[in-house]
């Protein structure tokens, strides 16, 4: 077996977005990829970027955040087998995160404009992103209760879900 087939075979066993995945349905969503290659500390995008293309890591690290008051916030450190970049297969504009590499950093890169050419494939990951962004969801509500029981000001509720505030 190749080096690089065994990176996809633990790719398959480790990332939740390819959960569900056969030999085919691989084989077609990686004819509609490609590898993306970043070193320590490069951008792979910033937040406000436009990008379409979304992230399986295959090694390294990546840090997801944005800036505050002129500052980096963390909001994640992602590892093998972790995505990013699914909103904006999902939903195009512009991006609501940076993430940079935190080490040496291989991952499988999906074309959101090639993605339909592997409909199978594209079926399974949209279902399996589905299932990721809910989790993440109730992970930030989760937040947001901890924060309001912890005195923290929150957003006004009409806010949530809105791109712009109403005046």
């Amino acid at each position: 077996m190749t080096s690089e087939m065994e990176v996809f075979v633990k790719l398959l066993s480790l990332a939740k977005s390819l959960k569900g995945f056969g030999v085919e349905d691989l084989r077609n969503l990686l004819s509609v990829s490609s590898k993306a290659i970043w070193h320590t500390g490069e951008d792979i995008f910033l937040e406000g970027d436009q990008g379409r293309d979304m992230f399986i890591i295959c090694s390294g690290k990546v840090n997801i955040w944005r800036k505050s008051g002129g500052e980096r916030v963390f909001l994640a450190n992602l590892a093998e087998g972790e995505s990013f970049g699914e909103m904006g297969l999902i939903r195009g504009g512009p991006r609501s995160a940076a993430a940079s590499a935190a080490e040496e950093t291989i991952a499988l890169r999906i074309d959101c404009g090639r993605l339909h050419q592997a409909p199978m494939a594209a079926a399974t990951l949209y279902k399996n992103l589905a299932k990721e962004l809910a989790e993440r969801l109730t992970i930030a509500n989760d937040i947001i209760v901890f924060q309001s029981q912890a005195g923290g000001e929150l957003p006004p509720l009409m806010t949530i879900g809105r791109r712009k505030r109403m005046k």
